[in-house]
């Protein structure tokens, strides 16, 4: 929110909507993204969507004027709708029938402290060495997860029933 108000000298309203800028795609994506996961699988909405949502993130910080940034915040709503249901299913065709809910709310809680982690280190980070440098390490934690996670992903023995088999 600070960051927009004082290297775009907006206020709270316009730092509202660009912020809206996020939640709307974030938000009226998530049932497309969710039957485009059902249809190709989780494997790329999952990763690649996470390391090019790191690079969003990146890419608000470095852009030069409001309307780029606002155009960058639809880019990481729309990557994060990607991600999200996927994530979510996966968690669920991973956990038993029985152990679904204790299964996402785990997920939850972690994802939750994820945010959390985010924001703390962020604002510490821009507090300390400015905003570009908290978005390059925010961002660039997304992208280093991300990486470091696929070859564990990709071993990860997914289900393969009707939802992951194309249509014909």
């Amino acid at each position: 929110m600070f960051y927009f108000q004082e290297t775009f000298g907006i206020g709270p309203a316009e730092t509202g909507i660009v912020l809206g800028l996020f939640f709307a795609p974030f938000a009226l994506l998530q049932y497309p993204m969710g039957v485009l996961s059902d249809r190709i699988g989780r494997t790329i909405p999952i990763v690649i969507g996470s390391i090019c949502y790191g690079g969003a993130i990146v890419l608000v910080g470095t852009v030069p004027t409001l309307e780029l940034a606002q155009a960058s915040m639809v880019l990481v709503g729309v990557l994060g709708a990607l991600v999200a249901p996927a994530t979510m299913a996966l968690v669920t065709d991973l956990a038993g029938d029985d152990e679904r809910g204790l299964a996402m709310a785990g997920f939850n809680i972690a994802g939750s402290l994820g945010f959390l982690t985010g924001f703390l280190l962020g604002g510490t980070v821009a507090s300390t060495y400015g905003y570009l440098a908290a978005f390059l390490v925010v961002g660039g934690l997304e992208v280093l997860i991300a990486a470091v996670a696929v070859p564990l992903f990709l071993r990860v023995d997914l289900p393969m029933d009707a939802s992951f088999q194309p249509e014909r």
